[in-house]
């Protein structure tokens, strides 16, 4: 292999250049990458909310309202006009509002109460629009302006399509934000942490290439999620620094032995091959768990997630050893003093503390093990918009007026006007529903459809299906919401069996619920069972698997249970997703220190091959959670969209405990289970009894 690194140095310059005509390729594909802001649109797609969305606008031109538009100071006659000024504008599909359901040229106070009511107020009038997903944002804009035209007083927007366009219209200025804050604290950290100010300048254009080639390629993939775009890349920033870091290490280890710049880049080459290969490879799998969800957003993540490995492992192992030969005079010019301390003192505490720390995580361990799955979860699109925000406090004011509103649709079969008429008597009767709206309650079951006035027909009979607009007092994600989901398809399957159909933002939300659920399970299998697998034959032992991944599990557990003990709710995708990162993150972590362990394992017995490891592993691992958790920290306080800011959250705090883990749990775990580990594994050394004097680790690694 020294042979081939040396021949592959030799055209260093080629692949130098190679590589920035590939990012510039990948750098021009990027504003061609579609990005999708729905959550619902990635569920399977043989979820019953799913069919019954596909079936229903195959017959009918509308859709479901998703936005509800207030606005206060016009009067009857402008409301008019200005709901065919809203249904003119391109992207809105279709507009409700009280001339919809009401006759307005008769006297309201002369009409149903709670009909108007619900569609108008003293301050003014509610407008539902049906607005499509892929041109929310310039609809919705447009929306308000039209109303803001009006000389409205004011004008407020909520439902699942302004979340979801608040997020879009947030999300490229943020992305930005956040890398530019990323890449100041990879300076920051990396400058602290190196021995020249010119590293953090290669490390950065290394994994920078990584990053614009993975999002570049995204556009094979068709589209990506909104959380792929805005986490992919300080994910693969923060989590690849590692396998940089450890190259130039031991390029500079190699350079001790070997005076030659190129003969010491070759050696370093075949000596990290294997060390970064490892740490990628679990990292991979663990990202690549994800991709067992049936729910898409998770599959669209770990593809890109691994890809981003993938990238970062072949940009480090081929780019970086040319750069860093290209660059070497500007890397010696600009040395400087190494400027953090020795870990010594560190390592000392870090073991005087161990066994009482393990003690306190074995205790916490249960509690965090049960608490992590009782967490208040939350599914859909209601965490887009964090409290105080204008989406939120729009929402408010719109919840104020009229209450909580959202509307369903029902399909069966057409042509049985008396089962149709009793399904909307039981659909009536039950709680939360304000209102249903059908033929057989529009034209009445003895009017046959064939003499029925023709607008009225195509509203709710098309395509061999009869539609029912079921409209309630709830609104949003929540017990009360999905046990009306139950109520209803119940209801429905009574006079219907299987034939029937059940559609809207809630039901999908509920759907959504359901598929998550299942793939936790999934997730964490397909993850455990891959990192056990290459962390086995990394040290060819059964044992040391299951020790480092409990270590990593509790961590997790202890992240994921902190919003049960502080009240807070917990957005389902991030617990999905932070399960597969943290552990993906944390394995590196655990594979530095193990490392270490064993190599000294062979010289000290437990307890100073422990205290060592920590010492030398410590700058590493530092180095490498720190960045994590600032860019965790940066995308929680800068991303306004709440899912994506808590996975910051999560993110952080996860690397966080992590961290402490390897310092404090997992060289406890491996002086308990020491025995147990020399027979179970091939090819470790381990020395008995203590050390002559403690100063012998200094001369043998001297």
């Amino acid at each position: 292999m020294i042979k081939f690194c040396e021949a592959f140095l030799r055209h260093r310059k080629m692949v130098a250049i190679v590589f920035a005509l590939a990012a510039v390729a990948c750098v021009l594909c990027i504003p061609s990458v579609k990005v999708n802001y729905s959550m619902t649109d990635y569920l399977p797609a043989d979820a019953p909310s799913v069919q019954a969305l596909d079936e229903m606008e195959a017959a009918f031109d509308g859709g479901i309202p998703n936005a509800r538009l207030f606005v206060e100071g016009i009067d009857q006659a402008k409301a008019g006009q200005l709901a065919g000024d809203l249904a003119s504008i391109d992207g809105i599909d279709e507009v409700m509002w009280l001339g919809t359901v009401a006759d307005t040229k008769k006297p309201l106070a002369v009409q149903d109460e709670g009909t108007v009511s619900t569609w108008t107020t003293d301050d003014g009038y509610v407008f539902q629009l049906v607005v499509d997903p892929g041109k929310a944002v310039a609809a919705l804009d447009e929306a308000r302006a039209t109303a803001e035209g009006t000389g409205a007083s004011q004008v407020s927007l909520a439902g699942d399509a302004v979340n979801t366009a608040s997020a879009q219209s947030s999300t490229a200025a943020e992305i930005i934000f956040i890398m530019l804050v990323a890449v100041l604290i990879v300076i920051v950290i990396l400058g602290l942490t190196s021995h020249s100010w010119f590293e953090p300048v290669i490390f950065l254009t290394v994994i920078g290439v990584a990053i614009v080639m993975n999002m570049g390629t995204n556009l094979v993939m068709g589209e990506i999620s909104f959380i792929s775009q805005i986490c992919g890349a300080i994910l693969q920033l923060a989590v690849s620094m590692d396998y940089a870091i450890v190259l130039l290490h031991t390029f500079r280890r190699c350079q001790r032995e070997f005076p030659d710049p190129y003969e010491a880049m070759a050696h370093a080459m075949k000596r990290g091959f294997s060390v970064v290969l490892s740490s990628a490879a679990v990292t991979f799998f663990g990202f690549l768990s994800l991709t067992v969800m049936r729910f898409g957003i998770g599959v669209n993540m770990g593809i890109v997630l691994a890809k981003g490995i993938v990238f970062s492992f072949l940009a480090v192992m081929f780019l970086m050893p040319c750069l860093i030969l290209l660059w070497l005079r500007a890397l010696d010019r600009f040395e400087h003093r190494y400027l953090m301390p020795s870990f010594d003192g560190f390592a000392r505490v870090c073991q005087r503390a161990m066994v009482p720390l393990a003690v306190l995580v074995i205790l916490v361990a249960v509690p965090a093990f049960l608490a992590e799955s009782r967490t208040d979860f939350k599914y859909g699109a209601s965490d887009f918009a964090p409290p105080g925000s204008q989406t939120a406090l729009e929402k408010e004011h719109i919840r104020d007026a009229f209450g909580a509103s959202s509307t369903w649709v029902v399909m069966v079969p057409k042509g049985d006007p008396a089962r149709e008429k009793a399904l909307a008597d039981d659909l009536e009767s039950l709680d939360h529903v304000t209102g249903v709206t059908s033929y057989v309650t529009k034209a009445g079951q003895a009017l046959p459809v064939e003499v029925a006035p023709e607008s009225t027909v195509q509203q709710v009979i098309s395509g061999g299906w009869s539609r029912f607009v079921v409209t309630l007092d709830v609104e949003g994600e929540g017990e009360t919401a999905f046990s009306l989901v139950e109520q209803v398809r119940a209801t429905v399957s009574n006079h219907y069996g299987d034939e029937g159909r059940l559609a809207g933002a809630e039901v999908s939300v509920y759907d959504l619920r359901d598929t998550v659920q299942e793939d936790s399970g999934r997730v964490k299998l397909f993850s455990m069972l891959s990192i056990g697998l290459v962390l086995a034959l990394m040290f060819r032992s059964l044992s040391i698997p299951f020790v480092v991944l409990m270590a990593i599990e509790v961590a997790i557990w202890i992240n994921l249970a902190v919003p049960y003990f502080l009240g807070e709710s917990l957005n389902y995708i991030g617990y999905l997703v932070i399960d597969a990162v943290q552990l993906g993150a944390a394995v590196d972590y655990a594979i530095i220190y193990t490392r270490e362990y064993f190599e000294r394992r062979g010289q000290y017995p437990p307890r100073e091959a422990a205290r060592s490891a920590v010492k030398h592993s410590a700058i590493t691992i530092l180095t490498s959670a720190s960045i994590l958790v600032c860019a965790g920290l940066a995308v929680w306080q800068i991303a306004s969209n709440g899912v994506i800011s808590e996975l910051g959250a999560l993110i952080a705090r996860g690397a966080f405990v992590s961290m402490l883990m390897m310092f404090v749990f997992l060289p406890w775990l491996f002086k308990t289970f020491d025995w147990v580990i020399r027979h179970t594994s091939m090819g470790l050394r381990f020395r008995e009894g203590e050390p002559d004097t403690i100063e012998e680790e200094g001369v043998a690694h001297a």
